[in-house]
């Protein structure tokens, strides 16, 4: 009885902190997004500080390095989000590294700068990892909204 209790607690645990929706094209999605702060979309990015991202995903194949490329969408105009560093996918996955094997459950840890000086608007971000060739490991998409910190 308290296992079934227990997996009830869970269940609405996973599918509340998944806040992403697929990416066009069929490309693989991440198991589960967890943006911090966020329990639904859209999700709120604080000017002046950082976003930070947990993506679950399983590789289909074999990749040596990964690039996150951010695209930002906002009153119909598309553009690349800077990530600096933080685009060197490999440098911060969890509890493992490149290369990685086929089949391969990997947690990524994305953090996205806010700065202070963009608009306060409503967006959506897409997140794609891509692999050494260029081709998609992982996609997702999130709904999200730039305020200013509470007081």
């Amino acid at each position: 009885m308290f296992r079934v209790l227990f997996l009830i607690a869970l269940v609405p645990a996973f599918a509340y902190g998944n806040v992403s929706r697929a990416c066009s094209g069929g490309r693989p999605q991440p198991t589960n997004v967890v943006i911090e702060g966020c329990t639904a979309p859209p999700c709120n990015l604080v000017r002046g500080q950082d976003v930070i991202g947990l993506i679950d995903f399983t590789t289909d194949r074999a990749v040596t390095s990964m690039t996150t490329i951010a695209t930002a969408t906002a009153l119909g105009v598309v553009t690349n989000y800077p990530l600096g560093s933080n685009a060197i996918t490999c440098n911060f996955l969890q509890g493992s590294s490149c290369p990685l094997s086929a089949n391969e459950d990997v947690t990524y840890r994305l953090t996205m700068p806010i700065l202070s000086i963009y608009p306060l608007v409503s967006l959506s971000i897409e997140i794609d990892l891509i692999d050494q060739n260029n081709n998609s490991v992982s996609c997702f998409v999130v709904d999200a909204q730039v305020v200013t910190a509470s007081k």
